[in-house]
């Protein structure tokens, strides 16, 4: 009779154990199906592209303009006929940058037509200013880049850049001498768009 009772016993034992481990094991199932999910964000630069520059718009807003050749254009020195900027690339956790220089034309503004604006862009190397597009007149984008400058406005340049630099730009805009216009005002405004990779 003794071996009966400890068969018993350990049979009793077994199930309690057992008993014991399916509790467990549904407790710690229920506690995984409920528990909140745990986000993790981490937040990195990548790098900065700002456009700076010193006058009260961030572009050329000229009133009465009259015809003038692309080769008055190009080399004219009248300050209110040119506006000076700068792009500054600040890389950080990126590689490289890619940027992209564009113009958006004001249309309440501006009474002259795409085809009589003539743009016309340089940039400084090494203390000069030489040509980087132009003179051509202002083009529309028909879809937006993949840059980020949008439709409607017009690329002038694209730069990818791979160490921290400012580029310094002067921009140019003037009425063709081709337009049958005796004069016109016009207004456009600088945007830089970029992405770092």
């Amino acid at each position: 009779m003794k071996k009966e009772k400890s068969g018993n016993g350990f049979f009793v034992v077994m199930l309690i154990i057992c008993a014991v481990l399916i509790t467990l094991i549904v407790f710690g199932f229920i506690v995984f199906i409920n528990r909140e999910e745990e986000v993790i964000e981490k937040e990195e630069n990548g790098a900065s592209i700002v456009l700076n520059y010193t006058s009260n718009i961030s572009g050329l807003r000229i009133k009465e303009a009259t015809p003038t050749t692309d080769e008055v254009g190009e080399k004219n020195l009248n300050e209110e006929e040119y506006f000076d900027f700068s792009v500054e690339v600040s890389l950080d956790n990126a590689s490289a940058v890619e940027y992209e220089i564009s113009l958006v034309k004001n249309q309440v503004n501006s009474n002259i037509s795409n085809d009589d604006i003539k743009i016309y862009l340089e940039k400084e190397k090494s203390g000069t200013y030489t040509k980087v597009f132009g003179p051509d007149k202002f083009t529309p984008l028909k879809k937006n880049t993949k840059l980020g400058s949008k439709k409607g406005s017009m690329s002038l340049l694209s730069v990818r850049k791979t160490n921290s630099t400012a580029d310094n730009y002067r921009l140019r805009v003037w009425l063709s001498d081709k337009s049958t216009l005796d004069k016109g005002d016009y207004e456009v405004d600088v945007e830089v768009n970029g992405i770092a990779k």
